[in-house]
């Protein structure tokens, strides 16, 4: 994976799109984008995955027949409410059965130990919510891309795989499922596909890199004791973060 640019930038860019999709509520502007060229996509997901490929084909046949303003309210029932949402996209509900939970606090170490902050007052949302997570990884290729050299970029790439390994590839599959199949999806049965296929690319990618080995979802429940559903206050998404230099 070292200097192959062509990677990085793929990756990137759907990293890039997952966090616009994931975050908040996607504009009109994106929502109406990803119909310029998507038979190409449809073509070149097809090369990577087939859960991709049919995750573009259903993103297709919804907004070619219903309006983006749609996706909004869309969003605010997957992810927010008014009362209990269809999913909580958050690694310590996934983990531990509630929020602010001990996973939250490894990613904020992780964070640290990479150089990337959150700033203060900007972000009500928790860093382990699943917008964050794909914000994180989107990041960390930034930097992988703008190394000096091949030990930096290969230094880079480790961080990732930790990340991934230790954290969004243990909860994010089942969160993509729980997208997809949720009461309320219907353009976010797509998103939720493309993603899942993503991540299974990514596991695919990095399997000789890092950690050994990936804890399934049911080892880490057992590891953080996972507690009874949580009934707690909601909160909504703002811009992403932004790392030091």
């Amino acid at each position: 994976m070292i200097g192959d640019k062509e990677l990085a930038n793929l990756r990137q860019k759907y990293y890039g799109l997952f966090v616009l999709l994931f975050w908040k509520e996607p504009d009109a502007e994106l929502l109406l984008s990803l119909l310029e060229r998507i038979s190409d996509r449809v073509k070149g997901a097809a090369q990577l995955s087939p859960v991709m490929s049919e995750g573009w084909e259903n993103i297709r046949s919804y907004l070619e027949k219903h309006g983006p303003d749609e996706v909004e309210y869309e969003f605010v029932q997957l992810f927010i409410g008014p009362h209990k949402p269809d999913v909580m996209p958050y690694e310590s509900y996934y983990l531990s059965g509630s929020v602010f939970q001990a996973p939250l606090a490894s990613v904020r170490g992780f964070m640290k130990e990479v150089g990337l902050e959150k700033k203060e007052g900007e972000l009500p949302e928790p860093e382990d919510t699943l917008g964050f997570e794909l914000e994180i990884m989107n990041w960390l290729i930034s930097k992988q891309t703008n190394s000096k050299d091949s030990e930096e970029e290969g230094r880079w790439l480790d961080f990732q795989a930790s990340f991934l390994k230790k954290h969004l590839l243990i909860w994010g599959p089942s969160c993509s499922e729980a997208v997809e199949s949720a009461p309320n999806a219907d353009f976010y049965k797509g998103a939720g596909m493309l993603l899942r296929g993503f991540l299974e690319i990514e596991k695919e990618l990095f399997q000789n890199r890092g950690p050994e080995n990936i804890e399934s979802l049911g080892e880490a429940r057992k590891r953080y004791g996972n507690k009874t559903d949580w009934k707690g206050p909601l909160f909504e998404a703002v811009p992403p973060a932004e790392g030091n230099s």
